[in-house]
């Protein structure tokens, strides 16, 4: 999918990746299918642990074809600021830094990137960190967003000087 160039009035959104989620929906749904059949065939006498395994890949698969049809936004970068599950994370005028880190976790076989959004809030002297999580399905990727964040801000930055000047 092209890379659409941002604009002051554009919005940078991150959803799910429709075709990843839906391949893998599928995928799960033939495992099970197999596994289907290979049961009908035996009449569901003399099974193995194998057609078991593979029907329980019924469950992944529902949950993939959930995760398509939901259309979720996990991050909205926008010219008012940042938003987490449509609710305002920051302002640009309250904003202080983001970047991009990994989550540490024990045995785990996935990336666990988060976006930090450093911020304060008005009568408070110490500064805030939100650390919003990145999906391994998402549509942008981690660069692209981190790339959005540097781009609204500097957007503001230079609209916020030019109306002081």
């Amino acid at each position: 999918m092209g890379k659409i160039p941002l604009s002051k009035e554009s919005e940078f959104v991150v959803g799910e990746d429709k075709v990843l989620v839906t391949i893998l929906a599928t995928l799960f749904f033939a495992l099970f299918l197999y596994g289907l059949i290979d049961a009908l065939l035996h009449h569901f006498t003399k099974l193995d642990y194998q057609s078991f395994i593979f029907m329980i890949a019924l469950a992944p698969a529902l949950l993939f074809f959930i995760k398509a049809k939901n259309k979720r936004v996990y991050i909205r970068i926008n010219k008012t600021g940042i938003y987490q599950e449509e609710q305002l994370v920051t302002g640009w005028s309250d904003f202080l830094n983001a970047y991009i880190s990994q989550k540490d976790k024990v045995i785990s076989i996935q990336d666990n990137f988060i976006l930090v959004v450093e911020y304060r809030k008005d009568g408070v002297e110490k500064g805030f960190r939100r650390k919003i999580p990145l999906t391994n399905t998402q549509n942008k990727s981690e660069e692209e967003v981190l790339e959005a964040v540097k781009f609204f801000w500097k957007e503001y930055r230079n609209s916020h000087l030019s109306s002081v000047v």
